[in-house]
């Protein structure tokens, strides 16, 4: 049986208002049956009297018939409605798959008298009673604590008029199960009818479609096996059991790892990792980084910007703090672990360390850090000079041990250095794996040079015999002292510590080895990097190619938009797109 929608207009509004967000609804997600309630009173031009036990009937009337049918139920309130719909669960046992609260008051006070003239100017009167009765059921409703774990959306106008914006944050409190915030930028009180409607549609239908999806047979087996490999997913999908069916779909989670052969122009999933930019201020200035290219103005994300952004991408498990900026530059970096963490995420962060103090290791710990990458290029003071002057690679590598100590000493959390190899540290690698080696990390991963700009300095192309001999021994080195060497090619695993034979650096050759076509990449089908705004890029290894603002434009047209889908068709073409054949992880 189809499930069914029930949207519930405000006090003085009317179903037309609903009319273009229940039109959308049906063309998503057919063939689900969405209803607009029609509140008594309201179907002439005279002002109704505030019935609040007629309403509630009504509105329990239409979801009744979907549950006494057995059917799933999805509750849209816009504005009263939504306070209207809260209180029919509560006195007519209704529990929804979701409940979408779109620009709710949570609490009425002597401020809203003026809004309320202002907004309600033109329209027919209504009386100091019905008023009364409306604030009162209002504030009842707001001040309760709501025990069901039923999935809450909260959809608010940056430029409510009538309710500020502020009130659409006081709800989360009340609520016991997940609950997603999504300011609509640009929209006032009634986000469906202005222009930003798109954004608002977008954020629903999305919602919904998570909320109703069964999941099959296959997408079970295929979460099962990676709960098994990766406890943080069990906690994530605790949370958050909406992700089940894209955790399940993304091609990082099925065995064999995904080919091109079920990939396609269109992301059968929305992202499951994130990659954000907290600042864009660094205390290196690396030859290779990106960020000598691409100037940039210093300045750091707000961490209630952080938290709009997760509650964007709902299905983002595994939260990557990197960029463009060194994240521990951020006076508030331990902030945006903690909010992830709290959110049920997988934590990390990439550092070079030079930052990473006994205080700064307990704060990172203490906030629920799951994973740290850390920087290390080269250990012998000439090359290392070279490829990040003014590193003092004494203090990095004294910062990466104490922060081992100190996760041994109260929480584990999984460790890796990452190497970027170039013609200037490839002679010296030895010396790298050894030191790494003493350090008590889990993994090494090296990589070679990437974007074009580095190829005079990358080993493809430029590799020799000895080069190639010297590469060769450090990687066994490694394995003698029990130092597993990794490729690029697991930066997309889901569960690399069960994984880390798949992605062995075997043979050591495969540290140069460069592609015509798609081999490895999953990037643009299950990971979106956000830089310190919010803006969205194809993927980390083109940062300068943006796709556009996730608070600003409707994630649809972001992540399956004209360009990602032109993108990935690149992507799975031969040869591929320029910049992904001289990337070592395509």
């Amino acid at each position: 049986m189809t499930a069914g929608i029930v949207l519930v207009h405000g006090y003085t509004g009317s179903p037309r208002g609903l009319d273009l967000l229940k039109r959308r609804l049906e063309e998503s997600l057919a063939p689900v049956e969405a209803t607009s309630v029609l509140l008594p009173g309201h179907g002439g031009d005279a002002a109704p009297a505030f019935a609040a036990g007629e309403y509630l009937g009504a509105v329990a009337a239409e979801a009744g018939r979907f549950q006494k049918a057995g059917r799933d139920v999805v509750l849209i309130g816009h504005s009263t409605g939504g306070v209207l719909a809260l209180a029919a669960m509560a006195e007519h046992s209704i529990t929804p798959k979701l409940l979408v609260l779109a620009s709710v008051p949570n609490r009425i006070d002597g401020t809203y008298l003026e809004r309320w003239r202002l907004h309600s100017a033109g329209k027919t009167d209504i009386t100091f009673a019905s008023m009364a009765h409306m604030v009162s059921l209002t504030n009842r409703i707001g001040s309760q604590a709501r025990p069901g774990e039923y999935p809450v959306l909260i959809v608010h106008g940056e430029r409510d008029e009538l309710v500020p914006c502020r009130e659409a944050f006081a709800w989360r409190s009340r609520f016991a199960g997940p609950v997603r915030t999504v300011i609509v930028p640009g929209a006032g009180h009634d986000p469906f009818t202005s222009g930003e409607g798109g954004f608002a549609f977008d954020v629903i239908v999305r919602a919904a479609a998570d909320a109703l999806h069964v999941p099959t047979d296959e997408e079970a087996e295929t979460v099962r096996r990676l709960v098994a490999a990766e406890p943080s997913a069990a906690r994530f999908l605790a949370r958050s059991p909406g992700s089940a069916g894209h955790l399940a779909r993304s091609p990082g989670a099925r065995q064999p790892r995904a080919d091109s052969s079920v990939l396609g122009a269109v992301a059968t999933s929305e992202p499951v990792f994130a990659n954000i930019e907290i600042t864009t201020r660094c205390n290196l200035r690396c030859a290779f980084c990106a960020r000598t290219s691409i100037p940039r103005e210093e300045r750091d994300m707000p961490e209630d910007r952080f938290g709009r952004l997760l509650d964007l991408l709902p299905h983002a498990w595994r939260i990557t703090l990197v960029g463009l900026g060194e994240p521990l530059m951020h006076p508030g970096v331990d902030g945006f672990i903690h909010e992830g963490h709290s959110r049920g995420r997988r934590v990390a962060l990439v550092t070079n360390a030079l930052l990473l103090t006994e205080e700064m290791s307990r704060r990172l710990i203490a906030a629920g850090l799951d994973a740290v990458v850390f920087s290390l290029d080269a250990v012998v003071p000439g090359p290392a000079a070279i490829v990040r002057p003014g590193a003092s690679i004494d203090t990095l590598i004294d910062n990466i041990k104490t922060f081992g100590t100190v996760s041994s000493n109260t929480r584990p959390v999984s460790k890796a250095v990452f190497s970027a190899v170039s013609t200037t540290t490839a002679p010296h690698l030895e010396r790298l794996v050894e030191t790494v080696a003493r350090l008590g990390v889990d993994v090494l991963m090296l990589s070679d040079l990437n974007f074009a700009a580095n190829l005079p300095h990358a080993l493809w192309q430029n590799a020799d015999e000895r080069t190639r001999a010297v590469i060769h021994r450090a990687v066994r080195k490694a394995f003698s002292l029990r130092l597993p060497v990794l490729s690029v090619d697991g930066l997309e695993e889901f569960a690399p510590a069960a994984r880390y034979r798949d992605s062995l650096l075997i043979p050591p050759s495969r540290l140069y080895h460069r592609s015509d076509h798609r081999r490895f990449c999953l990037s643009p089908w299950q990971t979106l990097p956000l830089d310190v705004d919010g803006a969205s890029t194809l993927c980390d290894c083109q940062p300068g190619e943006g796709l556009g603002n996730v608070l600003e434009l409707p994630f649809g047209e972001i992540w399956n938009g004209i360009r990602m889908r032109d993108h990935r068709r690149r992507m799975l073409a031969r040869p591929g797109p320029r910049p992904c054949a001289v990337c070592p992880r395509y």
